[in-house]
């Protein structure tokens, strides 16, 4: 009878150990199958090229981006128009088509306020698969405590997942960073016509040809540009960014000083795009940032944009240049290969009158019919010619109205039989207007041109000295 108790307590025992182990067994394997689905998978996996459309609602407002078939970028199609970063568009685009999450932190969320989602932003992406009706879309919330990442939902579904902080922070893009931050974005060989105005007045303005060569538009009068000085220029311009988007629209643009701009900047040219579509900025220039000395940045504004900006004030100043910059810095331009002679007279200025004879054929060279035989004399011989074909003007005086007899002249004689006379009109102490075949250029040279250190009269001198 006690061995029959103690089998009885036995099977009893089986027994309960037996439902409790399939009761923990099962709870177990429960929390594995939640563990698993709670680990990250995958959201979205998109072709790129099948992307049609990216449209971003969130606090700043609605920004739709097509891409464009045939400019092969994407381009801003909703009502608030601005210069688009197109890297920052393709880079939300990358994000999404290949979208995992980290985890699933609540399945089946009844109140997903409490993750952001009662004013999440929301993503939108069109492919040629879904057509315009049924896009692709997320939903991005807060971000989490630890900020490491962000709390996400796909349509359809209340579950609530993470995903990384990096593409969630493209998704919740900033409106500024979805702006271009170039002044200008294009390439150098784009960029077709500049021109820059200050205090009402056109400084220069120079547009490319059907060759690609800048030619100077205005002022109209007849001066050779420095091109390689203009190609910096443009180089420069493309390059420029803005340090940063203020206001939009301003009330008033006199408190950036912009009523009254520095510059009026205006440049075209072609983006660089598939498409080559034409461009056009122009961009005024106002006060610095503060009144500190050291201050390092000034505001601007996108005309057409309405946009208020700031850049760094040595940038500025890379641009802010005078016409005489961008100018060929000498008199005229002479090869010697084209010449046959060239003379020289500075009359009551100065005792200097003077013939060069100029065979550079055959190697032969005179000075008033003195043929020059060595080298040590031919040396210096050199050097009066390049003094007198190199003479640089001084100024720009664009308005004057030269009158009177020149107090200089230089004539060059060319082998087809045409000459080039350069006049010197005195209008000032040792300041003179130059005039070219009869025609005011307006430059203006100073008398220390023709007499300071390895000039005309210096080379003169020298050369004159050794022939003796």
């Amino acid at each position: 009878m006690k061995q029959l108790k103690w089998i009885i307590i036995l099977a009893v025992t089986t027994v309960l150990l037996t439902v409790v182990f399939l009761i923990v067994d099962s709870k177990s394997k429960q929390r594995v199958k939640q563990q698993k689905a709670a680990e990250g998978k995958q959201l979205y996996s998109i072709d790129i090229d099948l992307v049609t459309r990216i449209v971003i609602d969130n606090e700043e407002g609605h920004f739709a981006f097509d891409w464009g078939m045939e400019s092969g970028t994407w381009e801003l199609v909703s009502a608030d128009q601005f210069n688009l970063n197109v890297y920052a568009v393709q880079a939300i685009c990358n994000a999404f088509c290949d979208l995992s999450s980290e985890k699933t932190v609540a399945f089946d969320c009844q109140d997903t306020s409490v993750y952001g989602f009662d004013n999440p932003v929301k993503v939108q992406v069109y492919t040629t698969e879904t057509g315009s009706e049924n896009p692709y879309i997320l939903y991005v919330g807060d971000n989490t405590p630890t900020y490491e990442s962000y709390y996400a939902m796909v349509d359809g579904s209340n579950d609530v997942y993470t995903i990384d902080y990096n593409s969630g922070s493209m998704f919740c893009v900033a409106k500024n960073t979805l702006k271009n931050m170039y002044l200008f974005d294009t390439f150098t060989a784009s960029l077709t016509y500049i021109r820059q105005e200050q205090e009402g007045k056109v400084v220069m303005e120079t547009e490319r040809d059907s060759d690609g060569i800048w030619q100077l538009r205005s002022p109209d009068i007849s001066l050779d540009l420095d091109r390689s000085a203009i190609d910096t220029l443009a180089s420069t311009l493309v390059r420029l960014t803005v340090t940063g988007y203020l206001q939009e629209n301003p009330e008033s643009l006199a408190i950036y000083g912009l009523d009254e701009p520095l510059m009026k900047l205006t440049l075209r040219g072609k983006a660089p795009d598939q498409a080559q579509s034409p461009m056009e900025e122009e961009i005024w220039f106002g006060k610095n940032i503060s009144d500190r000395q050291e201050e390092t940045e000034m505001y601007g504004y996108f005309v057409k944009t309405k946009q208020v900006f700031k850049i760094l004030r040595a940038d500025y100043a890379a641009i802010n240049q005078t016409l005489m910059d961008y100018l060929n810095p000498y008199c005229v331009t002479v090869s010697i290969d084209d010449l046959k002679g060239v003379s020289v007279d500075m009359g009551e200025v100065y005792d200097l009158k003077a013939e060069l004879q100029l065979d550079s054929e055959n190697e032969k060279y005179a000075l008033d019919g003195t043929e020059i035989t060595d080298d040590t004399t031919l040396t210096l011989y050199q050097d009066f010619y390049q003094a007198i074909t190199l003479l640089r003007f001084t100024d720009l005086d664009l308005d004057a109205k030269p009158e009177g007899d020149p107090a200089i002249t230089i004539r060059y004689d060319y082998k087809d039989g045409t000459e080039k006379k350069l006049e010197f009109i005195k209008f000032a102490d040792n300041n003179f207007y130059l005039m070219i075949d009869g025609v005011y250029t307006g430059k203006t040279v100073r008398l220390n041109r023709f007499t300071s250190t390895n000039s005309i009269t210096k080379t003169h001198e020298a050369l004159t000295y050794a022939m003796k």
